[in-house]
């Protein structure tokens, strides 16, 4: 029975605190987003992860925006919710509405942002209560050039390699004439539309193409700013010790002997990272 509860209360605060973090963003995104380019072109991926520790796989839908100044990349689900917001200010649920709304999107909110007059990204992460953001330059990609194609929704890509920050990628490229690609990966001849990791953990292909015009920002008020390797550190952490991590937070109210049992439950959130903590 304790068990139960335990899962049952865990369940409950990961519930509100997706909402506590919704409804934030219900505000700011009426009052503080920061409009900063406007998007003309969008691919959409599904991508698939494999956590060792899990029994089945993650799969969600991500898109790329392309705008003359900057791109981002981020969940599919931030765009429709970017859009409610844009397309419609006077956008005011009740609770009950809100609480139905919120359903639809992800708990995790991850948002690559990169300015291409400046050269540089800031990555956003909002997962319970842990919202960081960081800033770097653009990382420089050591891509090999290799011999194959492969069809990617309608068209003919080429293939290439890298290893970067702890994992071995294949990417295929198209001859679209836009340097981007899935997450922070750029660099090639042409657009890349699939990637693959050694490992298996990650597969990530477009699926499809939009030409939906709409303003591209993001809201920043919500997230401490922190080092790429503070924010990967603390996204580790939450993930691989997600029961310790709620025992301790005080929103609990159980007796002293369960929050033990939760400590020693190695009870763990999905994570299978792009890039490996510590690696280069």
């Amino acid at each position: 029975m304790g068990y139960m509860k335990n899962r049952l209360f865990i369940l409950v605060i990961i519930f509100f605190s997706v909402l506590i973090c919704r409804g934030e963003l219900l505000k700011l995104h009426h009052t503080s987003i920061n409009v900063v380019d406007t998007a003309y072109n969008e691919v959409v991926y599904v991508h698939i992860a494999v956590d060792p520790y899990k029994k089945n796989p993650r799969v969600t839908y991500e898109m790329l925006s392309i705008g003359r100044r900057f791109h981002k990349y981020g969940g599919y689900d931030d765009y429709q919710c970017d859009s409610t917001f844009m397309s419609n200010p006077d956008f005011k649920p009740n609770h009950e509405e809100y609480v139905e709304w919120a359903r639809q999107f992800e708990e995790t909110l991850q948002d690559v942002i990169i300015n291409l007059e400046t050269n540089t990204l800031d990555y956003y992460y909002n997962k319970f209560w842990y919202c960081n953001r960081y800033s770097e330059p653009v990382p420089e990609f050591a891509w090999e050039l290799e011999d194959g194609e492969e069809d990617v929704i309608g068209y003919r890509c080429r293939k290439a390699r890298v290893k970067w920050r702890g994992r071995e990628w294949t990417a295929w490229y198209s001859d679209i004439p836009v340097d981007a690609g899935p997450w922070k990966f750029r660099g090639l001849p042409g657009l890349i539309l699939k990637m693959e990791d050694a490992s298996g953990q990650h597969k990530i292909e477009a699926i499809g193409t939009k030409d939906d015009v709409y303003p591209m920002g993001y809201v920043d008020s919500l997230y401490s700013r922190r080092t790429r390797e503070f924010a990967q550190k603390a996204e580790k952490d939450y993930c691989e010790n997600f029961g310790k991590i709620i025992a301790d937070s005080g929103m609990l109210l159980e007796p002293e002997e369960e929050l033990k049992r939760l400590r020693r439950s190695n009870k763990r959130r999905f994570y299978a990272p792009i890039e490996i903590v510590g690696a280069e």
